[in-house]
């Protein structure tokens, strides 16, 4: 089991890394899908079948379908490679240390204090549900009103710019 387990987080530390070191977008769009059902695969191996198939229904299907029709929408092309000296390489490290070094303690304090387990209360799609539109309704609707304001910024940033085509679909 635990030799699965570190291989599985392998998987998901070098699918997050293609993500973001991925030059070609729909590549990074693979690597984002591969992540997401390697989650899946620790949620199931976990015992948590429903959040193992959510994942796969609601992330590595909806989502990243949403996100390879924005970029097929915007028609990105493959990133030029820039020259990046040593000075910026040391910056960047030293920023995401910073960073680490400020959010971990709260983030860590944050995860100790979990509710106890309310007695009867399982892990049915039931008691998810009521717990989800309850007790974490706002939380539920600002992640969908962000993911709508994503949508709608998306469609405003891909429309074609061009004055001549603008005459044309007055005329």
């Amino acid at each position: 089991m635990a030799i699965g387990f570190f291989i599985m987080a392998l998987l998901i530390i070098a699918s997050a890394i293609g993500v973001v070191a991925a030059k070609n977008p729909i590549h990074s769009a693979l690597c984002l899908v591969a992540n997401l059902l390697t989650v899946a695969a620790i949620f199931a191996s976990l015992d948590a079948h429903f959040l193992a198939t959510v994942q796969i229904i609601v992330y590595a299907g909806a989502i990243v379908v949403l996100v390879v029709f924005v970029l097929m929408l915007l028609n990105l092309k493959v990133e030029q490679p820039r020259k990046v000296g040593i000075p910026t390489y040391v910056a960047a490290t030293i920023t995401g240390l910073l960073f680490l070094a400020i959010a971990l303690p709260p983030l860590n304090e944050a995860f100790k204090v979990f509710p106890e387990p309310t007695a009867g209360l399982s892990g049915s799609v039931q008691n998810i549900g009521k717990i989800l539109y309850t007790q974490y309704a706002f939380p539920f609707e600002a992640a969908s009103m962000l993911l709508m304001a994503a949508i709608i910024g998306a469609v405003m940033l891909a429309k074609k710019r061009n004055p001549k085509a603008q005459q044309e679909t007055r005329s």
